[in-house]
């Protein structure tokens, strides 16, 4: 495989792959959507050589979800295929059938790594054991992200985010307990597993430099999301308590109750507070100008302060009454050490400050999307830099990767 990487790719900073951590190690992606790519993109950050394998006519099938960047061919403008392959390198080959199962094969064989997202239903359609390739490379690190693994009783169907945070808890835990659950935003379920799959694929690297042997990973985002719920298990194991939906009210329940944990209006819009813990409500009280209630006894505990909830919340609004989110935001955070935050959009997302001065977004050039900001990553490193690069297009290294590979 054409080991010259990703130092050809329009990039916006100057980065020195040959130095980068990955750089060196070959990956064959035919996963599609987002869980196996954004796993992909985090390795061709770190310098891997990350060749997607996307099926001809249409490729990924995200290049035909919104929403979509100005541009004149639709499917290289979609948001979300920018995002999750950047980097990479795209090769046009339909595994389907012989001729591009060998090539896929001939790839695989040469290759360090393989993202794939083949659930058992379609392992069995198209004949794939998990074996198929490591047993070819003994050294292949092969990693496979589905719904909800290869076994069990659900292995065989199929599934959305909705289906997996109502199966994983998290939509019996989101909204009021009066109505419907409520969806979260985005593809959490797949951008977890993807962050947990591309962590996997570095264990596994380390593993194969002690042991000289690849493996067989899988990633399942049921049992990603199970993961997450520690403090609503300890509710449940160790206090007997289910928590339910409750909205801005959840934090009323049983030993766990406390006041503070709310959001509440304020001139222009919404402002969130984490007060916990008792020097925090001191100082709110301080805030206030009510330094009486540290010695009422009627808030003298968590518990009372929870119960008195409404009248606590009042007094908060009056005080924020003829104060912006951002004078909120910046006189309890700078003079009161209070934890709160204001509720922003993501077009104030990405003019955050704290952002802005961390360089999480940073502009890329698109020959079609044309030009746009794009999120990088949540770490930096004293030494080195992560590779940005943009997402190819269709079948852009089809000739470059197949022909220097296969003649």
């Amino acid at each position: 495989m054409n080991r010259d990487s990703i130092s050809d790719q329009p990039t916006n900073n100057n980065v020195d792959v040959e130095n980068l951590p990955l750089y060196g190690v070959d990956v064959v992606e035919v996963a599609q959507g987002v869980a196996g790519p954004f796993c992909g993109r985090f390795l061709a950050a770190l310098g891997a050589n990350v060749v997607k394998i996307e099926r001809p006519p249409l490729g990924d099938w995200s290049r035909e979800v919104g929403p979509f960047l100005p541009g004149d061919v639709r499917s290289e403008c979609s948001a979300l295929y920018l995002y999750n392959n950047m980097g990479k390198k795209s090769v046009l080959v339909n595994w389907e059938t012989k001729a591009g199962m060998d090539e896929l094969a001939t790839l695989v064989s040469n290759a360090d790594v393989l993202i794939e997202d083949w659930d058992r239903a379609y392992r069995e359609e198209q004949r794939l054991s998990t074996d198929r390739f490591t047993s070819q490379n003994p050294e292949l690190i092969e990693i496979c992200a589905t719904p909800f693994g290869l076994t069990g009783p659900y292995s065989l169907w199929k599934s959305t985010p909705m289906v997996q945070l109502a199966l994983g808890g998290f939509l019996y835990l989101t909204g009021d307990n009066a109505e419907e659950p409520l969806m979260l935003p985005g593809r959490q379920p797949d951008y977890l597993t993807g962050l947990n799959a591309h962590i996997a694929v570095q264990i596994a690297l380390w593993e194969r430099a002690r042991s000289g042997k690849g493996q067989f990973l899988e990633m399942s985002m049921l049992e990603t999301l199970g993961t997450l719920h520690q403090f609503t298990f300890l509710m449940e194991t160790y206090s007997g308590v289910t928590r339910t939906r409750n909205g801005r009210e959840w934090n009323k329940q049983g030993p766990f109750a406390s006041y503070g944990i709310t959001t509440l209006p304020c001139d222009d819009g919404w402002v969130c507070f984490g007060i916990s813990a008792e020097d925090q409500w001191e100082r709110m009280c301080a805030m206030l100008g009510r330094e009486d209630l540290l010695t009422d006894p009627e808030y003298d505990t968590r518990q009372k302060r929870s119960e008195n909830s409404a009248t606590l919340d009042r007094m908060v609004i009056d005080w924020m009454k003829g104060k912006t989110r951002q004078e909120v935001f910046r006189e309890t955070s700078e003079v009161w050490l209070l934890p709160t935050a204001p509720v922003l959009n993501l077009h104030e997302v990405l003019g955050d400050p704290q952002l802005t001065r961390r360089n999480l977004f940073q502009p890329l050039s698109h020959p079609v999307a044309g030009d746009a900001q794009y999120p990088t990553f949540p770490f930096s490193m004293s030494e080195f830099n992560t590779v940005v690069a943009r997402a190819p297009l269709l079948g852009e290294h089809t000739s470059e990767v197949l022909g220097g590979e296969l003649e």
